[in-house]
């Protein structure tokens, strides 16, 4: 018994090491407090904040600063911190704080150490504002939201302030977080009106433009039972990567244009690996800004219960147009495989743009196959409307899995088998630094690229 106290004390003192490391201190935030100022606190960089377990009504943090070397550290103790209200304009709000981590990892045993589980109509499950820069939000749970379940911009001010030129958000970074039942978008980020905000300033008219985002990072997120948008990333200009999400069931108002698995609009930058399946709306939604790569998605049943019986609904597995495009950038889609989408496997609506490339994708059953009398049926599988153009190259088109050979298409696996028609038929794509798949394995297996977005693993 002493050697088991002992080992446990040992262990409970390596835990606060590990999250204390660098700290100048570290700090206990008791239940019962709901505001806590890091000015007041006289936090530093490198501190190390534990949010004491319990039921909160929510959760406010100011003022709280780190460097880049020694972030501060927002984490769990003792249990899970539950957040819930219906009267508060948000569950968790963090305003005018830099370089800090949000993390519900306080307790190894509960994976979502932080949860917000409901707050009150149009209003937000986190929020991060107020000109906050260099932050990780991870390990936390949001559900059962009035709005999003994690919002992170800072509005346009009439001062100018927060608008771009001035500032820009650097390093969101959010990560294994589980974000469902929300009343808005699961993730929203950045800000939507990437060409300007309509507003009124000193009460006249104006445009005000978002800031900029730099270095974002959203990956191994669960997003399911979303009333909106899934995840959707609005002015990520530089550096940006969405990779390795699970959205699901999205969009459930089927409210046209608020009901996609995933938008990037006026972004640049990756999205690849994503398990998209059984939204109301578009797969991805691309509005970029060009030189966006979209690779190794498995987008199934995009739109499928988007108004079933009214084929002008339209929902595709991918959908790219050039509102926002930069003149002469370029899109690139590549190795994705797309299931049953209710009208086009990819639609793309881009006049500005050149040098598109459409390689290696696997399109099955689109739902506009047969409605385009005056096209052929490959548009409804890559439909350039609007005199788009692009290069396309070892894509497999067909209107059913039969000579694909999946492993269990009737379970969502469309992983190949050994006789699949799609097995060494790709492009090689290690020129745009593409070595690998969905399953993280590496690309090609055999002599060449495989088609789709999972390669077949020789034996």
């Amino acid at each position: 018994m002493k050697k088991l106290i002992v080992l446990t004390v040992i262990l409970v003192v390596f835990y606060k090491i590990q999250y204390a490391q660098n700290s100048n201190y570290s700090f206990t935030i008791p239940t019962e407090q709901l505001t806590v100022d890091g000015n007041s606190l006289n936090a530093k960089p490198g501190d190390t904040i534990f949010l004491e377990k319990g039921n909160k009504k929510y959760l406010k943090l100011i003022n709280f600063h780190g460097d880049s070397n020694r972030y501060i550290i927002f984490v769990n103790h003792g249990g899970s911190v539950v957040v819930e209200n219906i009267d508060c304009p948000f569950g968790i709000k963090i305003s005018n704080s830099s370089f800090f981590r949000f993390s519900g990892t306080g307790v190894v045993s509960i994976h979502y150490g932080i949860k917000v589980t409901r707050t009150k109509h149009d209003c937000n499950g986190i929020t991060v504002d107020s000109k906050s820069t260099n932050f990780e939000l991870d390990h936390l749970e949001v559900s059962n939201t009035g709005f999003a379940g994690i919002m992170t911009k800072s509005e346009p001010r009439c001062d100018l302030t927060c608008n771009r030129g001035n500032y820009v958000q650097y390093n969101t970074i959010l990560h294994d977080n589980y974000i469902h039942d929300t009343g808005g978008e699961g993730f929203y980020i950045g800000h939507s009106f990437y060409n300007g905000w309509q507003t009124k300033c000193n009460g006249h008219a104006d445009t005000l433009f978002p800031h900029l985002l730099i270095g974002v990072r959203i990956y191994n997120n669960i997003v399911e039972n979303t009333h909106w948008d899934g995840i959707q990333l609005g002015c990520g200009f530089k550096d940006c990567e969405i990779y390795g999400n699970k959205v699901t069931n999205y969009g459930t108002d089927a409210i046209n244009t608020q009901n996609n698995g995933i938008q990037m609009s006026g972004s640049v930058g990756k999205c690849y690996n994503n398990y998209i399946a059984n939204g109301t709306g578009n797969g991805i939604l691309i509005f970029g800004l060009g030189e966006n790569y979209v690779y190794n998605n498995l987008i199934i049943n995009a739109g499928l219960n988007y108004y079933p019986t009214e084929r002008n609904k339209k929902a595709d597995g991918i959908y790219c147009d050039d509102r926002y495009t930069i003149p002469s950038y370029s899109y690139y889609f590549f190795n994705n495989t797309i299931i049953n989408p209710k009208t086009d496997g990819i639609r793309f609506v881009c006049n500005k743009s050149d040098s598109n490339r459409f390689y290696n994708n696997i399109i099955v059953n689109p739902g506009s196959l047969g409605s385009y009398s005056s096209y052929s049926s490959e548009n409804s599988y890559i439909n350039f409307a609007s005199k788009a153009k692009g290069i396309e190259s070892n894509n497999y088109f067909s209107p059913n899995s039969k000579n694909l050979d999946f492993e269990d298409a009737d379970n969502n696996n469309f992983r190949l088998l050994s006789t699949s028609d799609a097995i060494d038929k790709g492009k090689n794509l290690s020129i745009y630094g593409i070595y690998f798949d969905f399953d993280k394995q590496n690309r090609p297996s055999g002599g060449n690229f495989d088609i789709g977005a999972f390669e077949y693993q020789k034996k």
